[in-house]
């Protein structure tokens, strides 16, 4: 239900001014009579808001129409104040988020509303006496004068994607939306806490906030809209296959699918600030590479093959339910294939037929023991939480030596779920796969995969080097 709170002061804007054109009050009939387009309630509430508030927190699942709501509301902005004395500025975590996301958005609506001027591909929206009405920026992260030189008695900034913007741009918005005729939208995902879009959300920021989660959305209630929108929205079969995949503790599942801010605590391995600034990094592919491998047979558990050139890792193929045969010849595929100069593999339990087989074809393969020594001894119980404490490292904005696919869902989800504590000799020890289960977890196959494609750095004694062979086609 739309806040009685909002429509109150926008009722009130009616009674201020009478004569007030209805469209910039009222930004859902705009979007209906001049873009053809249906707001659902929560959008609709948006909309008020930042006809009321000059701040306005939005705090969404994942998949409930937020780039459209916010491409709209810059089209109505500079549609409906007088030409030249508006302007639109947006922002986000990367240039790619600003031009493919929110800008490609606004020039569709700009087009189906044969609005004034024309929207470039520079991400810039032009009168035709060649007056700039709107932009679409990313300024440095540290630059708190940003957007420093933008003047006009209208300015609406959307910060896209918030989450991901850091404190320094935030404070670069602020000081272009000084006077009363502002406003700032803030939008996103609330995967991080720890961020300046989570103190906009809090009580008491000032903000005026509103949160989405999936149970909100036209799929999950009542509410009556058009039939083609529905597939453009969250479903309910997505959202239960994210419970079951990611588990309700998930940080991931708390953000995508409640729309909550993620419960992080002290013992939290990756916090999830690190794991998207490494989904947002960019780091050139460093060949040949070296694939890790975390071996599964049976149940819900998959075997997972993760490709590590450099700081740059991806996903290069996971599959289920397969014999150790076959699995054996996938690796043997995916070293063929990458040219990566060693496959580093789980030898634990099944993982160890993979080993053996690979060694006596000759192949370039190093048999990782997790529950082996650890080189330090005196800081790690065992091997397994040397690497994964090497792969935070690597994690670590101070070092910012891996990149991962933004994409990539359930690694970031898994990655995000893993714990860890200080055992009696104060070591540090990750959290068991058994006792992930018990909270609800599923087994983190692609985050172990990771690990052990970022674990050569440690290679503890009993590790041998690599058996170096050659593969047919090689």
């Amino acid at each position: 239900m739309i806040n009685p709170d909002i429509w109150d002061l926008v009722r009130s804007e009616f009674t201020r001014d009478p004569d007030a054109d209805r469209h910039q009050l009222d930004p859902a009939s705009w979007a209906k009579d001049k873009l053809g387009i249906h707001l659902w309630s929560l959008q609709r509430e948006i909309g008020a808001s930042v006809v009321a508030n000059r701040r306005t927190a939005v705090q969404s699942c994942h998949g409930a129409g937020k780039s459209l709501k916010a491409a709209a509301l810059a089209a109505w902005w500079i549609d409906t104040h007088p030409l030249g004395q508006a302007m639109v500025v947006s922002t986000a975590p990367t240039y790619s988020q600003v031009h493919a996301i929110l800008w490609e958005e606004i020039r569709r609506l700009h087009r189906i509303g044969g609005l004034s001027g024309t929207v470039l591909r520079s991400d810039e929206w032009q009168l035709d006496n060649g007056t700039i009405v709107g932009m679409g920026r990313k300024p440095a992260d540290t630059d708190e004068h940003g957007f420093q030189g933008i003047h006009r008695r209208y300015v609406l900034v959307i910060m896209d994607e918030a989450c991901g913007i850091p404190e320094q741009l935030w404070t670069a918005v602020e000081a272009i939306t000084t006077n009363a005729d502002c406003r700032i939208l803030a939008i996103g995902n609330p995967d991080d806490g720890n961020t300046a879009f989570a103190r906009a959300c809090a009580p008491g920021s000032g903000w005026n906030t509103i949160k989405i989660s999936a149970a909100d959305t036209p799929n999950f209630t009542t509410e009556l809209v058009p039939d083609d929108l529905r597939p453009m929205l969250v479903s309910p079969e997505w959202a239960e296959d994210a419970r079951k995949r990611w588990g309700e503790d998930s940080p991931l599942y708390q953000s995508k699918v409640l729309g909550e801010f993620p419960d992080v605590s002290e013992d939290t391995l990756i916090p999830a600030s690190w794991i998207i600034a490494a989904q947002q990094r960019d780091l050139e592919p460093e060949v040949p590479g070296v694939l890790g491998v975390d071996v599964a047979r049976f149940g819900s558990d998959r075997s997972v093959v993760y490709w590590r050139q450099g700081g740059h890792v991806r996903l290069y193929r996971d599959w289920a339910h397969h014999p150790t045969t076959e699995t054996t010849g996938l690796v043997i595929e995916a070293l063929r294939a990458t040219g990566a100069v060693c496959a580093q593999v789980d030898g634990v339990g099944v993982g160890g037929g993979v080993v053996d087989m690979l060694n006596e074809q000759g192949l370039p393969v190093i048999d990782l023991q997790a529950g082996g020594s650890a080189r330090d001894t005196k800081r790690f119980k065992n091997a397994r939480a040397e690497w994964y404490w090497t792969l935070r490292e690597l994690f670590d904005p101070a070092n910012a030596a891996i990149d991962i696919d933004p994409h990539d869902d359930e690694l970031a989800s898994q990655l995000g779920s893993l714990k860890f504590v200080y055992d009696s000799r104060g070591r540090v020890q990750i959290e068991s796969k058994d006792d992930m289960r018990k909270r609800g977890m599923p087994s983190p196959d692609r985050a172990d995969a990771l690990m052990l494609a970022c674990a050569e750095q440690v290679t503890t004694p009993h590790v041998a080097e690599p058996q170096r062979g050659s593969l047919p086609g090689w």
